[in-house]
């Protein structure tokens, strides 16, 4: 395409010679009557090197198919070449590549450090196994919003957020999705990598001293290099990541699905420097990416999380627009109304097995189950009037965000028991006592949402006495059933008399239930990583401090983070599987009555470094 001869000459250290291989590709063309069988090429020795020590290549292409200018010339250094070798250390390309332009050297650009310096957000992350645990550290900083977090992330918090989330579609009456945690050999075949992200926000960028002189400017030089992560090995870079085909990380599917476009590829520009070996991430022989593998899928996984999750988190957060995510509790009520719908096919498939058997037990179950939707219908429905009379945008979030998260749990619980059951009747081993354990179940969710009625009914504002060591009783009892599937251990310690508070009873159900769920999903994390864990729930009600504490022995929160969990949005769960508002809401609610809920100024009390243990303090 570029020409009709090409001259290659490349030797190498201690060779004395250069090796020369000349065609002729004129001889290929259609105008050529020779069969290819009688064109011959060979490789020759060419002339003496003037030192033995040298090695390198070179590549002459002459005959040339049209003109090139030196414009021409420059932007073919500036495009892909530029990328090929890693843009972001100076100097680089220029030390590997030799580009001359009718016998003048042309150097290839890399980035500017003036413009890396004027982006308005900055992300840097490590990633590496310390002996056999996974470490994640490093920091986002929000330049433009002076505002910066710590990333600290280590064993089950590693293996938390590399989950996959797998559709099934295989049996009725299961949960839509599940979570299937990554090999631990794949972290370790993945080893060491870091990650740099710079994003710009277009539509405040100025001209850069020393560099630009107009925003226009600016504009330009960042598309130069924008369009996502880079993705290197030992300085070369690995196709096609990051070219404008390649959203890998879905920066662009997510950003465009947002208001704002924050974090779309035209605004970021990154590299990603693998130090893994080619035999754990192999390339595809087209050079177009890696071999799909466990290694390379938590690659992905991980640096979806430090973007969408942190980063993209910070961003919002210091920007105050968190309310434009309040859709999300409304997919909430749409996700509880398709698990109805898969919950009452499971049962009329139970019915339709179970036979006369058991017919009108499970015609029992099914009035349960729906009186169970229609309550939960109702609660939706009722926040509208909810929102309408809620003075606060703060409030109005509130109230959707935890309806959502409520009516998601109660369904997921139904859900769960019913394909239980299920599961059983498959393997030829329904009994009227599993028919029974469903029956439980069922009520025990009754009582859930005739507690949790108590915070969208005409009383959800009206505070009550009552003794908040029953309540903790009532809401673990709840539990019951999980606690003993995960073999958690639960430790009250209450006091000897009533302690009564005057709160709002449906609101301090969901700040234990927060806490609680919170508490039961790390544990089961820490189980999953650490081979003969045995995971411990201990509650205190101090009534001379006037105090709840809820501690487990769980990977626990870095103390740089024990701020930043009660902010909106933010989650060590996978990107798109946890939206981080349980923690938000617990204190929300807290701050209603006046109290303040936080986690412990003690560090180590459980794992060093980490912080275990949160305080809900009524004084």
């Amino acid at each position: 395409r570029l020409g009709d001869r090409l001259k290659v000459l490349t030797t190498k250290a201690g060779e004395s010679h250069w090796n020369v291989l000349d065609i002729d590709w004129s001889l290929f063309s259609h105008d050529s009557r020779k069969s290819v069988d009688k064109i011959h090429i060979e490789p020759a020795l060419g002339d003496e090197k003037s030192t033995p020590s040298g090695s390198g290549t070179r590549i002459i292409i002459s005959t040339l198919q049209s003109d090139w200018t030196a414009a021409r010339f420059a932007d073919v250094l500036q495009g892909r070449i530029a990328r090929m070798i890693d843009p972001f250390e100076p100097g680089a390309a220029n030390r590997l590549l030799i580009a001359r332009f009718n016998g003048q050297r042309i150097n290839i650009p890399s980035i500017p450090r003036q413009l890396l310096d004027s982006a308005h957000a900055y992300c840097h992350v490590t990633f590496e196994m310390v002996g056999d645990e996974p470490v994640l550290t490093g920091s986002v900083d929000y330049r433009y919003r002076h505002r910066s977090i710590k990333i600290d992330e280590r064993g089950p918090s590693v293996y938390s957020l590399t989950q996959t989330a797998i559709k099934r579609r295989a049996k009725r009456g299961h949960a839509a999705f599940s979570l299937s945690p990554v090999r631990p050999s794949a972290l370790r075949a993945l080893g060491r990598f870091s990650c740099d992200i710079y994003w710009f926000n277009r539509r405040v960028v100025d001209a850069v001293s020393g560099l630009t002189e107009k925003a226009a400017e600016t504009r330009r030089e960042i598309s130069n290099w924008s369009g996502g992560p880079m993705l290197y090995r030992y300085g070369f870079r690995i196709l096609p990541y990051g070219d404008p085909s390649n959203d890998w990380l879905e920066l662009d599917e997510i950003a465009f699905g947002a208001k704002g476009f924050k974090l779309n590829r035209q605004q970021v520009i990154g590299r990603v420097l693998l130090e893994t070996p080619h035999t754990a991430l192999s390339e595809q022989t087209n050079r177009e990416g890696l071999i799909q593998s466990d290694a390379s899928d938590a690659l992905r996984k991980i640096l979806m999380w430090v973007v969408h999750s942190e980063m993209r988190g910070l961003i919002n957060d210091a920007d105050e627009i968190e309310q434009i995510e309040r859709r999300a509790a409304d997919e909430d009520s749409k996700l509880a109304t398709d698990t109805r719908v898969r919950v009452n096919r499971a049962l009329e498939r139970l019915k339709e097995v179970v036979g006369d058997a058991a017919k009108e037990e499970i015609e029992d179950l099914s009035k349960s189950v729906s009186q169970l939707s229609a309550q939960s219908a109702s609660l939706v429905e009722r926040i509208e009037k909810v929102i309408s009379e809620a003075d606060e945008e703060r409030e109005k979030f509130v109230y959707l965000a935890g309806v959502g998260l409520m009516t998601e749990f109660i369904f997921h619980e139904l859900e769960r028991a019913v394909a239980h059951t299920m599961d059983l009747l498959s393997a030829g081993s329904l009994r009227q006592s599993t028919i029974d354990s469903l029956r439980e179940q069922l009520k025990t969710l009754h009582k859930r949402i005739a507690a949790f009625d108590e915070l969208t009914g005409e009383k959800r504002q009206t505070k009550s006495k009552f003794d908040l060591a029953s309540l903790v009783d009532e809401v673990l009892s709840n539990h019951v059933k999980e606690f003993e599937r995960h073999a958690i251990k639960i430790q009250f310690d209450r006091p000897d008399h009533p302690f009564v508070v005057n709160a709002v009873r449906g609101m301090i159900i969901q700040i234990l239930e927060n806490l609680i769920v919170n508490a039961a999903y790390w544990l089961k994390q820490q189980k999953s990583f650490q081979p003969g864990f045995a995971p411990v729930l201990n509650i205190v009600l101090d009534a001379s401090d006037r105090t709840l504490t809820v501690e487990d022995n769980g990977p626990g929160v870095m103390e740089e983070r024990k701020e930043r969990i009660f902010q909106p949005f933010i989650t060590s769960k996978p990107a798109g599987q946890g939206r981080g508002l349980g923690l938000y809401i617990a204190r929300e609610l807290a701050e209603y009555h006046k109290w303040k809920l936080a986690m412990d100024d003690v560090v180590g009390r459980i794992r060093k470094g980490r912080i275990n243990m949160f305080v809900l303090d009524m004084g």
